[in-house]
């Protein structure tokens, strides 16, 4: 791809601090990395000495920006220097996805299946029967999708992906590869001996709109009913969901969290990476989770960060490990 200097201060309602409009770029780059042609962002302080040394042609900065020290980039003043960006990566990223299309041979598709227009299929990739497919769909090689699944208009699903019946994902959502979605539940009932006998997993998954699920994440089917994903919520790689847990709407759960069954997470909640959050517990809107923490009761009211394990409110925590850190052990 390639833009104008005069084409993004257009673009973004922007104004050009420093440099020349001339410049032709080609591609997005980090500014440690950038060669020529490269646009990239600056936004954060902690990046100040790669700023000042990239060789980029141009960045993206805040329009109240003033540097402290010569730059050879063009600086273009926008609003939001790394939502600027993101959307050039966005608009890279759709160019690329949209040059696939069609059917590649050998692929399966059951019976009574209804295909929306425009829809790509990649070769091995294997339908089953009395599934609907929305238009604008793609399904990369080597995803398997089981009956009865109802899949939503602009759904990407990569390869390796695999869908088990009765699963119900909306639109525009997005699959990483080896994603599991309405696996088998962790459910057992224990005999007097100590053995154990499986209850199956009878109910579904349901994702909602516009939810992105990371690579080999697995999302387990409901008992009965369904295991909840709620419109918007971003999960990362890597990521245990159980049985009939729901998630509300827009909430970001990073790498290796694992909510156990039959727990209810409110909207707009972000899981930091590893952590854990009990079974049957009520997790109320906007609850921060600190990275690692264990979450081992409700916080039906939300509106709080959470630390440490057992997970309680953060500024006590700090306060609690300052007294903590500082304990001198006991003479021998």
């Amino acid at each position: 791809m390639q833009w104008t200097i005069s084409e993004l201060i257009k673009r973004f309602d922007g104004k050009l601090l420093a440099g020349s409009a001339d410049a032709i770029l080609t591609h997005l780059s980090t500014l440690g990395e950038a060669t020529i042609g490269a646009v990239s962002f600056f936004s954060s302080p902690q990046y100040a000495t790669a700023f000042y040394q990239t060789q980029a042609a141009a960045v993206l900065v805040a329009k109240d920006f003033k540097p402290v020290a010569p730059v050879t980039a063009a600086l273009i003043g926008v609003e939001d220097p790394y939502r600027s960006f993101c959307l050039l990566v966005e608009e890279v990223y759709q160019q690329k996805m949209d040059a696939k299309s069609g059917i590649e041979f050998p692929s399966y598709i059951g019976q009574q299946v209804t295909v929306g227009a425009n829809i790509y299929r990649g070769a091995f990739s294997y339908i089953g029967h009395h599934v609907v497919i929305g238009k604008g769909v793609k399904i990369y090689p080597h995803v398997y999708v089981g009956d009865h699944v109802m899949i939503g208009e602009d759904t990407i699903l990569y390869s390796g992906v695999k869908i088990a019946a009765y699963t119900a994902i909306g639109s525009r959502c997005i699959i990483h590869p080896g994603a599991v979605i309405g696996s088998a539940g962790f459910g057992f009932v224990t005999h007097s001996d100590g053995s154990y006998k499986r209850i199956p997993s009878v109910g579904n998954v349901c994702l909602e709109d516009d939810v992105e699920i990371g690579a080999h994440t697995t999302i387990d089917a409901a008992t009965v009913g369904s295991t909840i994903v709620g419109q918007g919520t971003k999960i990362d790689n890597l990521v245990q969901v159980a049985h009939n847990v729901q998630i509300g709407k827009h909430t970001g759960i990073a790498a290796q969290v694992g909510i156990a069954g039959s727990t209810k997470v409110g909207d707009y909640c972000r899981f930091g990476g590893q952590t854990g959050v009990a079974g049957h517990l009520h997790v109320g809107d906007h609850v921060t989770a600190i990275g690692r923490a264990g979450i081992t009761r409700s916080f039906p009211k939300g509106h709080i960060t959470l630390s440490g394990t057992p997970a309680f409110e953060n500024k006590k925590f700090l306060s609690c490990y300052a007294r903590f850190k500082n304990l001198v052990p006991a003479k021998k």
